[in-house]
């Protein structure tokens, strides 16, 4: 196997991980104690982890398998350097998404009143909420990062053409206004926007980028991927109801309750499947059905009220799913 893709599998679980430390206790959140900015490498380790980079698996999946379309149908002229600059470009605006919206969930307050979070999954980084960065501090941040992202997307748009460049303005604007006015999450739009952002676009531009072309497989490879990660955006929000409502942030699970919510899960799941069994893609990309296997654990213990563990086996369903379809264009 790539050695690369043996380094990478567990980076693919590090979030559905993260809540528990090695001794299966919850995780604390940050600290001043913990993040006290009194040393430059604190500082760093400070702004490191306000970007929550456990997460940051969930762009940087839907690139790696776009790079793997493009490197089966590429006839060995895919460009590594554009496919590395592809991931670093995602990192960073999906980095900066993260942020902002902790800056926004702050001003609208529905981090400060979610007193039903399951950190790290919900309620933000708690960065703020517990004085290890102002709001000042954490919008700057997220506009700084963003706007990395930005530039070396422009040099990626040089190389792909303006089509790379429209694909980038809408994957952009999606992440900046999913939190900030007019708040798409807020009207019950988050879940499109995220299986947009962190889904269709990245597969689709990525292959475009490397093979100046989207054909129809890229786009479904996309749709799979993103019905995926719309279900880790669906099952984190239903910890944040109470707090989402009181917020006058919408979301749909706001709009259905916590139990319909729950079984809508599965909704999710099935769609993903169903995809991956009529795509028109190879037959190789059938491995991703093995990926589904945690789903129905993840949607009995949504139901069930053990969001605890429902979170991270949704987490572990798309990283699985998507690992699947990348050993399974590239090696079969």
């Amino acid at each position: 196997m790539n050695p690369g893709l043996v380094i990478f599998l567990p980076a693919c679980f590090s979030a559905a991980a993260s809540s528990k430390n090695n001794k299966g206790e919850n995780m604390a959140e940050p600290s001043v104690e913990v993040f006290h900015g009194k040393t430059l490498g604190n500082r760093i380790m400070t702004y490191v982890a306000a970007a929550r980079p456990a997460f940051l698996t969930a762009s940087v999946l839907p690139v790696l398998v776009g790079i793997a379309w493009a490197w089966r149908t590429g006839a060995g002229t895919l460009s590594l350097p554009l496919a590395l600059l592809a991931v670093l470009s995602i990192v960073l605006i999906h980095a900066g998404a993260n942020v902002i919206n902790d800056y926004f969930d702050a001003r609208n307050g529905s981090d400060e009143k979610n007193v039903s979070r399951v950190f790290p999954f919900t309620g933000g980084s708690r960065f703020i909420q517990n004085k290890v960065l102002t709001e000042a501090e954490t919008g700057r941040y997220g506009a700084a990062l963003l706007s990395a992202g930005a530039l070396l997307g422009l040099f990626l748009v040089s190389q792909g053409g303006w089509l790379l460049l429209l694909i980038g303005l809408i994957g952009g604007l999606i992440a900046i206004f999913y939190s900030a006015p007019p708040c798409l999450a807020c009207r019950g739009l988050g879940d499109i926007a995220i299986a947009l952002d962190f889904g269709l676009l990245p597969v689709a531009g990525t292959v475009l980028l490397l093979n100046g072309e989207i054909p129809a497989q890229a786009w479904w490879l996309g749709g799979i991927v993103g019905v995926y990660v719309a279900a880790i955006l669906w099952v984190n929000s239903i910890p944040d109801i109470v707090a989402d409502r009181q917020a006058g942030k919408m979301t749909l699970p706001v709009r259905f309750g916590a139990q319909k919510a729950s079984w809508l899960l599965a909704g999710f799941f099935v769609t993903g499947a169903a995809l991956i069994l009529l795509s028109p893609l190879p037959a190789g990309s059938r491995l991703a059905l093995l990926g589904i296997v945690p789903a129905a654990m993840a949607v009995k213990n949504a139901v069930q009220g053990k969001l605890t563990d429902a979170i991270p086996l949704t987490l572990m369903t798309h990283a699985l799913v998507s690992v699947c379809l990348i050993v399974g264009l590239v090696w079969l």
